[in-house]
């Protein structure tokens, strides 16, 4: 079962250490694998990344859409080319720094971080066309790199590999890193989702009735299958 661990610090937070301490809680949690999104990398390797609106969507989560900001400090343009056909390839690279506002004592403080995002394309129908899909890309790419400066959560658990590895499994403990699954931060869902979600749960636990009560005989009673069915029922309530 999913913990409440995705409640907004400041709507829960007493005082502004209690805020502090929740905001930071919040950046060290682990994201779900349904945050992270696959491309293929060089010599066909397997890249994971999670996508730079998910970054805003936490960033906003945890400190508070008016409690941060972000600003690109620079563009440098490294490479620019035109074949003869009048194809555009470009290399663009975007410094970006996000400062989020923290309160202490009555009174506020910025705390910020600042990396490189790279944005590249090959055969650009023209020189605008590739320089603003550069640009774009570098600062999305750059957003996401500082992020993971602030936290697991902001992008910073892309950098375990051990997190990974864990992460494509799910199922059972880690040996060097914690990982409990029902203390990762999932997406929140609607109502029709979880209604879904609790169905096709129930369904599966159906199917291996047998097996579960021979599990329960050795393992003693579990009632979250029970759960799962109710929910199917009472959901959309």
């Amino acid at each position: 079962m999913r913990s409440g661990t995705n409640v907004a610090p400041w709507l829960s937070a007493r005082g502004d250490e209690e805020r502090v301490a929740a905001v930071g809680n919040q950046l060290n949690q682990y994201l779900a694998p349904e945050y992270i999104s696959y491309r293929k990398g060089e010599g066909g390797r397997m890249l994971a990344y999670i996508e730079g609106h998910e970054v805003i969507s936490m960033l906003n989560t945890i400190f508070g859409w008016d409690r941060w900001n972000s600003k690109v400090v620079s563009f440098e343009t490294d490479y620019v080319d035109v074949s003869n056909g009048g194809k555009w390839n470009v290399r663009v690279a975007a410094t970006v720094r996000l400062t989020a506002l923290v309160k202490e004592g009555g009174k506020a403080r910025e705390v910020w971080h600042k990396d490189t995002g790279y944005g590249t394309i090959d055969n650009g129908p023209s020189r605008g066309k590739a320089m603003e899909k550069c640009r774009k890309e570098a600062v999305t790419d750059g957003s996401k790199r500082v992020g993971r400066q602030f936290g697991n959560a902001t992008s910073g658990y892309l950098y375990n590999k051990e997190y990974l590895e864990r992460v494509r499994k799910v199922k059972g403990p880690a040996e060097r890193i914690e990982f409990v699954e029902e203390e990762l931060r999932w997406k929140p869902m609607n109502k029709r989702e979880r209604y879904v979600m609790a169905q096709e749960s129930a369904t599966v636990a159906g199917s291996h009735g047998a097996a579960a009560e021979e599990d329960s005989e050795e393992y003693g009673d579990d009632d979250e299958n029970d759960w799962l069915k109710e929910a199917a029922e009472v959901i959309l309530t």
